[in-house]
């Protein structure tokens, strides 16, 4: 049973709040001045292949990570939220991104080169410490992913995600205000699987839809579809 008090968030939102005020400190020690800019909503920031040759500071704004399939089908793999970094991948020699980065809301970000950010790690250890424990986080989030997609339902995914979404805002009553696309890409599902998924949904008296809102109206049995 869903503890609608304290919901698990199952939409895998990521900051790195623990990360970012010791890796400013060691940027500002270095001397290394970051400037900031302001992105639109819906700018990417690289794609798929691209040269991996900078990491970004996420000071402001939400951004969205994911990938493509053969099909042409958009899965996303993690929403960040500020304070963050992304495209950590510059750390390696030869590199290049390994999933798209696009502004979900307006954003604030500075850039940093990847011989800046070796210099900070390579000056404190603590923070290398650190920097690895956030991007093992991650990859604990994408690897729930891939599992919840191989082994649960759409309906599974579908009401862990109406969940997620309204934890993060905790709007009274609880609504969520996603298209059928974005709920499909965010839990790597077809838009016509979520919009069949969503009309069970409203015939079963679990949620109720005006408009663009989707307004969840009984979060205990949404709860133990998503968590059973």
């Amino acid at each position: 049973m869903l503890d609608t008090h304290d919901p698990l968030p199952p939409v895998d939102i990521i900051s790195d709040a623990d990360l970012f005020p010791q890796l400013m400190a060691a940027l500002r020690d270095m001397h290394c001045e970051i400037a900031a800019v302001q992105r639109p909503a819906g700018y990417v920031f690289y794609g798929l292949d691209d040269p991996g040759a900078e990491m970004y500071l996420l000071y402001r704004g939400r951004v969205r990570l994911y990938t493509i399939s053969p099909e042409g089908r958009a899965l996303t793999v993690l929403l960040l939220d500020a304070p963050a970094v992304f495209g950590e991948v510059t750390l390696a020699e030869v590199a290049h991104y390994d999933s798209y980065a696009v502004g979900v809301t307006p954003c604030t970000v500075g850039v940093m080169r990847r011989d800046a950010l070796r210099r900070a790690l390579q000056a404190q250890p603590s923070l290398a410490l650190r920097f690895m424990t956030v991007m093992s986080r991650r990859l604990r989030a994408i690897e729930r992913k891939l599992s919840d997609i191989a082994f649960k339902s759409v309906p599974q995914r579908l009401a862990a995600a109406l969940l997620g979404l309204w934890a993060e805002r905790r709007d009274m009553p609880p609504t969520v205000r996603s298209t059928h696309q974005q709920l499909a890409e965010l839990i790597g599902s077809h838009r016509e699987t979520v919009t069949k998924a969503i009309g069970d949904f409203r015939a079963a008296g679990l949620i109720r839809v005006d408009d663009d809102a989707i307004h969840l109206v009984d979060l205990a049995r949404l709860g133990d579809l998503a968590y059973s």
